[in-house]
């Protein structure tokens, strides 16, 4: 799916094995960024770890410009009470290349992958530390539920963290990411087949 902000051509898509080579090089670009918050800033990936992601049990979803991964959303999906999957349960995760913070992308890239998966209930893990996702995931409708002090051990950065537990419902976030969307300019791309002319 093809969507626009403001003068940029940008491609969303559900990624699947093909995509592992991309997005592993994509995450090596956020090592040693301090807003970065996704699983290599606590611990060291390789392009394994990534080839070994259960890509259809797990949906990803890959924002691209010109080819390059730009943002990601993954769902793990119905893990929670043991061995009989909650389908309807999805715990996201997510991430935007630096340059493109602040845009309104990581809004767009949330409400192609809700629309496209069905989760009705969300929920997130946040560090303590990473405040602009708390405000990103307020924004959107997701609710506080507690903080777990000490709930992650980082091997790269030798400490405990504290997490913060948010719970969402997915019409809602669908709702708000698409108000966020067109503040930012960011819109669905229709194909011209789609598009209707005015008769002239």
């Amino acid at each position: 799916m093809e969507f626009l902000l403001r003068d940029k051509s940008l491609e969303f898509i559900r990624a699947n094995e093909s995509h592992a080579e991309a997005f592993y090089k994509y995450i090596l670009t956020l090592e040693g960024d301090n807003e970065n918050f996704i699983v290599n800033r606590y611990m060291k990936i390789s392009l394994e770890n990534i080839k070994n992601i259960k890509w259809n049990e797990n949906p990803m979803f890959l924002a691209l410009y010109k080819e390059e991964v730009i943002g990601s959303v993954q769902l793990v999906i119905g893990k929670y009470f043991g061995p009989n999957r909650q389908a309807h349960v999805g715990e996201i995760s997510y991430s935007i290349k630096k340059e493109f913070r602040g845009s309104g992308l990581i809004y767009g890239i949330i409400y192609y992958a809700l629309k496209n998966t069905k989760v009705s209930i969300l929920i997130a893990w946040v560090d303590i530390r990473n405040v602009k996702s708390q405000k990103l995931l307020e924004r959107i409708g997701f609710k506080r539920l507690g903080i777990i002090e000490k709930f992650m051990y980082s091997p790269r950065e030798e400490i405990y963290t504290d997490m913060i537990m948010y719970f969402g419902n997915s019409d809602i976030v669908i709702k708000e990411t698409k108000k966020s969307m067109l503040k930012h300019d960011l819109i669905e791309d229709v194909p011209v087949s789609e598009k209707k002319f005015d008769n002239f």
